[in-house]
């Protein structure tokens, strides 16, 4: 007969674990949505660091890339564990 006992063992937590960081290339491609016709397009983050005007592909839109917008999207991704290398 089985029996369902209340000793299950739980995990111990591990401490010494240290966070796994990514460095990602500025040649790496992030996709941005237009703001007229919500469709991706990627651009560099190198290309992206150069604050340039943005144009679509598809509906053809035109919009600054702003300083907030670069700090905003660099930020998030070093909250998810992900660093991009400073070359220009």
């Amino acid at each position: 007969m089985l029996s369902n006992s209340n000793n299950q063992t739980s995990p111990q937590p591990v401490s010494n674990l240290a966070p796994v960081a990514n460095i990602l290339p500025a040649n790496t491609p992030m996709p941005l949505a237009c703001d007229a016709c919500d469709l991706e397009q990627d651009y560099s983050m190198r290309h992206l660091r150069s604050l340039p005007e943005l144009v679509c592909q598809h509906c053809g839109d035109r919009r600054r890339f702003s300083g907030l917008e670069l700090t905003t999207l660099e930020s998030a991704l070093n909250h998810m564990g992900y660093y991009l290398s400073k070359s220009v």
